[in-house]
């Protein structure tokens, strides 16, 4: 799906490790996602790490643990950190 897609638009129970997946996908291949967050009611554009990690606060502290385990989220953010700081030079 990131392959081909140019933009994602996602609903999002603040959760679901797949749904962080894909947003993290289509991040690393430097494309946006609109993030429908469902307990708040709102759209949140994730475009950088600073937005994704804004996205984040919205979860509790054990899908975060579990979102860890399971897809690796912050291994993938420090990476996505270091891919975008190798930009700025």
């Amino acid at each position: 799906m990131a392959e081909a897609a140019d933009y994602g638009l996602m609903i999002w129970d603040a959760k679901s490790t797949g749904t962080l997946s894909n947003v993290i996908e289509l991040l690393s291949r430097k494309k946006k996602s609109l993030v429908f967050v469902n307990k708040e009611k709102e759209f949140k554009v994730v475009g950088d790490v600073n937005q994704l990690e804004e996205l984040i606060t919205f979860m509790s502290d054990h899908a975060k643990q579990k979102a860890n385990e399971k897809i690796k989220l912050f291994d993938r953010i420090s990476s996505l950190k270091h891919d975008q700081a190798e930009l700025s030079f």
